[in-house]
């Protein structure tokens, strides 16, 4: 079976995923806190990567993994970097005048090819940069066209005040962390050996990193703000669907880093910008502008290039 191209698939079934969750969790956010909202995608959505990983485990035929020491520092650092950023984002959506700082999360994809060729085994070819280049000037025609001008003119700010002003500073510490998650994910499943199945690699992976996050924010909401589970209790039915869509999401994420470069594999994934202007235009009956529609063809074309590689 030839899994060269696989990780386009996977990238692109996990970025939907992601757009459906992120869209819940904004709901979720307006009953929850910032640390409640992000824990929901860990505890509910553990049982689908359990389920996973006892699936892959009984397809590859391989059993328990060498828990190598690098596998998991890299995992542990994979999981609190992730942590961080996701409360990040959930808290940047409470900020007055997010629109700069929503584009500003994208250089996520930049700062993981930049970072990742410098302090990590990170390789892009050529080829690969200017795919990465096309799909990042995609998503910000996207985004500026979905905003509009009078989004970054709030309150009488200047420019200098947005680009220096909270949700500045917050979307590019929330696109750095994110930035080391991704690289710290890859270089975790390398450190299971290349030799084994990237299913099972995944599996292990995922769950690992998923689980530490599960009891270790678990422990401190116990203790900081135990009302919250109650409130998840009450909320169980949309936690459940965040849990679905994240456990969902996160098999692809983690079933394409396992294949591909984190970069690559981000790339790809802003395709999620996509399927978040889809579902506005058929479900809100929101118009599409130009601006959006020349966004759109951008990404597209974008995430096509990395066939090529």
């Amino acid at each position: 079976m030839d899994l060269t191209w696989i990780w386009i698939p996977l990238s692109i079934f996990a970025a939907l995923m992601q757009a459906v969750r992120t869209a819940a969790q904004k709901t979720l956010n307006q009953s929850l806190s910032n640390m409640g909202t992000t824990y929901v995608r860990s505890l509910f959505g553990m049982p689908i990567l359990l389920a996973f990983l006892a699936a892959a485990m009984m397809y590859t035929g391989h059993g328990l993994p060498e828990l190598r020491p690098l596998f998991v520092l890299h995992t542990a650092a994979a999981a609190l970097t992730q942590v961080l950023a996701t409360a990040l984002l959930i808290y940047m959506f409470r900020l007055r005048n997010f629109a700069v700082g929503t584009m500003l999360t994208k250089t996520d994809i930049l700062m993981t090819a930049l970072i990742g060729t410098a302090l990590f085994s990170e390789q892009l070819s050529p080829l690969g940069w200017v795919a990465l280049i096309v799909v990042v000037c995609g998503v910000v025609l996207m985004l500026a066209g979905r905003m509009g001008t009078s989004a970054f003119r709030a309150g009488g700010e200047t420019i200098p005040d947005m680009l220096l002003g909270r949700p500045t500073q917050v979307a590019l510490l929330c696109a750095l962390l994110f930035s080391l998650s991704y690289l710290f994910l890859r270089e975790a499943m390398q450190h299971l050996g290349e030799n084994r199945h990237f299913l099972w690699r995944a599996g292990w992976t995922v769950v690992l990193a998923t689980g530490l996050q599960t009891v270790c924010m678990g422990l401190w909401l116990a203790l900081k703000d135990p009302a919250v589970f109650r409130q998840m209790w009450a909320a169980r039915r949309i936690a459940g669907f965040i849990g679905l869509t994240s456990g969902l999401g996160s098999i692809g994420w983690y079933s394409a880093f396992a294949l591909q470069n984190a970069s690559y594999v981000r790339a790809v994934g802003q395709i999620e910008a996509v399927f978040t202007l889809a579902v506005s235009w058929l479900y809100f009956r929101e118009k599409i502008t130009a601006m959006e529609l020349a966004g759109i063809a951008v990404t597209v074309a974008g995430v096509l290039m990395f066939r090529l590689i």
